[in-house]
């Protein structure tokens, strides 16, 4: 397998405001893709020492602000400030409700006339299988977001789990067992598309958990901290690197 990283860019909650929203961005090769491309991903590439013109590819999870509003900003500068098309893999079942119900209404229309997603973007529909970037084994599988949504994780390099936005999915882990797993979670006490602190405990053993970093929390973490530490491994901190 291919030496790479996976940095997260950011670990914020959908109303987070101080650290960013829930993508990463995986290096092998000199080159790199982002998991997710959400509304504040100019601020967490710039925090990196990364412009959009550093980006080689990227993969959307879901379709909601957090994970997918960027792309807009990526595509304009991209095309029209640096005179390429990064390559943009789309799930199944995404592409439509990315182009068709998001981003058309801003990115139809161009000072040349009409516009498609693939005049900004090299587009690769995934199967199920998944997909390789630079050697990176990456493989798909269905969360527990949102009922009746589209909504993925990866499974990435046989090593580290990335759950993308989900209510636990203690079987999905069962099954891959891997030895880094990034895990939505929420400081709520219930939440219907993301997984509490007590659903955590409740759904995976401590051997697990303590594999266990968390992501996509609130501004106000801090405050769990301690109790995060104690049950798991940590919460994923904004910048933070995983071999991969």
């Amino acid at each position: 397998m291919t030496e790479a990283k996976l940095t997260m860019l950011g670990v914020g909650h959908s109303e987070a405001i101080n650290h960013w929203n829930n993508n990463a961005m995986i290096e092998a090769n000199g080159r790199r893709l982002l998991i997710d491309a959400g509304y504040t991903i100019k601020f967490a590439l710039r925090d990196r020492g990364f412009t959009p013109q550093d980006i080689d590819a990227i993969f959307i999870t879901h379709v909601h602000a957090d994970h997918c509003f960027g792309l807009e900003r990526l595509a304009y500068e991209c095309r029209f400030s640096y005179g390429f098309k990064p390559t943009l893999y789309l799930p199944p079942g995404v592409y439509e409700e990315l182009w068709m119900h998001t981003l058309k209404g801003v990115m139809g229309q161009v000072g040349e006339g009409p516009a498609e997603l693939r005049d900004f973007f090299d587009i690769v529909l995934v199967d199920e299988s998944g997909f390789e970037f630079e050697g990176v084994d990456l493989q798909l599988f269905q969360n527990r977001h949102t009922p009746n949504k589209p909504s993925y994780g990866l499974f990435i390099n046989q090593r580290l789990l990335f759950s993308g936005d989900t209510r636990p999915i203690p079987d999905i882990v069962s099954r891959y067992n891997p030895k880094i797993i990034l895990h939505d979670s929420t400081l709520s006490n219930w939440n219907p598309v993301h997984a509490s602190l007590t659903e955590l405990r409740e759904c995976y053993p401590k051997a697990v958990r303590k594999r266990m970093y968390l992501m996509s929390y609130e501004d106000y973490f801090e405050n769990y901290r301690l109790e995060v530490e104690e049950d798991f491994a940590g919460f994923a901190e904004q910048g933070q690197e995983f071999d991969v």
